[in-house]
């Protein structure tokens, strides 16, 4: 089985080593572990990310754990990227300067509304859902106009404090995976949501339904910034993805990739 969404404490957030987290992957019988760690180019949330400047420092520290643990564990490098288009140019120069396994880009911001923390206005019961839906979904179809990443994250995390759009959602995701299937992306099923207050994995099923019935591909993360949670919830996940006719996930090497099976992994 592959863990292909784990972060290090680079990011501020988490905690751990990074050869802690390839640890309890190779205890829990992993193949893959693929670190996929924050970088977000907002001046005002560097506590939430690891700097640009540490991006060289992050990928030599994990290629030689990927050396150290060659023919025990597959260790990746990635990132997540939160959309910000303003610094795309510069995100995909750095980028180009190493030659990383796997790139992620996710949505954590409207615009200037954080919608993940926990102190945030959106958690605490501000904006109209309805509003806040529509901006995000213009967010993510402003993120598919470009080519840089290979996997969406978290797909639907807006909804990760239980907080419900009063309309039907379906038109607007169904929008989104027909762009996503149309760029060859890959959806990342991320089992974090079961900590969180929505209770739910990240899409839901019924969008990782509508994900297989148009032929996207799909990886898999625990979204883990502690060791203790690589692989998390995994037992729940399993058998949604089988359910909902998935019987390969992807997997990275230098951003070119190929499927594993689910019940073999």
């Amino acid at each position: 089985m592959i863990d292909y969404h784990v972060h290090t404490s680079l990011c501020n957030h988490a905690e751990g080593s990074m050869e802690a987290y390839i640890r309890k992957a190779v205890e829990i019988g992993l193949t893959d572990i693929c670190f996929l760690d924050h970088l977000t180019m907002r001046p005002a949330e560097t506590s939430h990310s690891m700097a640009l400047s540490e991006v060289p420092f992050y990928f030599q520290a994990l290629q030689r754990l990927k050396q150290k643990y060659k023919g025990k564990i597959k260790v990746k490098i990635g990132l997540e990227i939160d959309f910000n288009p303003i610094y795309i140019d510069i995100l995909k120069e750095m980028i180009e300067r190493f030659s990383f396994d796997v790139i992620g880009s996710s949505l954590h911001y409207t615009g200037d509304l954080n919608i993940v923390s926990r102190s945030s206005s959106w958690n605490q019961g501000s904006h109209d859902p309805d509003l806040v839906y529509d901006l995000y979904f213009e967010h993510l179809k402003k993120m598919l106009d470009y080519n840089y990443f290979d996997v969406v994250c978290h797909l639907d995390l807006i909804k990760k404090f239980g907080r419900k759009s009063l309309k039907s959602l379906d038109k607007d995701y169904n929008e989104i995976l027909s762009t996503i299937k149309q760029k060859n992306l890959i959806v990342e099923i991320n089992t974090d949501g079961y900590n969180h207050p929505v209770q739910d994995i990240y899409p839901s099923f019924d969008i990782i339904r509508k994900c297989r019935e148009q032929d996207i591909s799909i990886t898999l993360g625990s979204d883990a910034h502690m060791p203790a949670n690589v692989g998390q919830h995994y037992e729940k996940v399993l058998p949604l993805l089988i359910e909902a006719g998935y019987s390969h996930l992807t997997v990275f090497d230098r951003r070119k990739r190929s499927q594993v099976s689910i019940t073999n992994t």
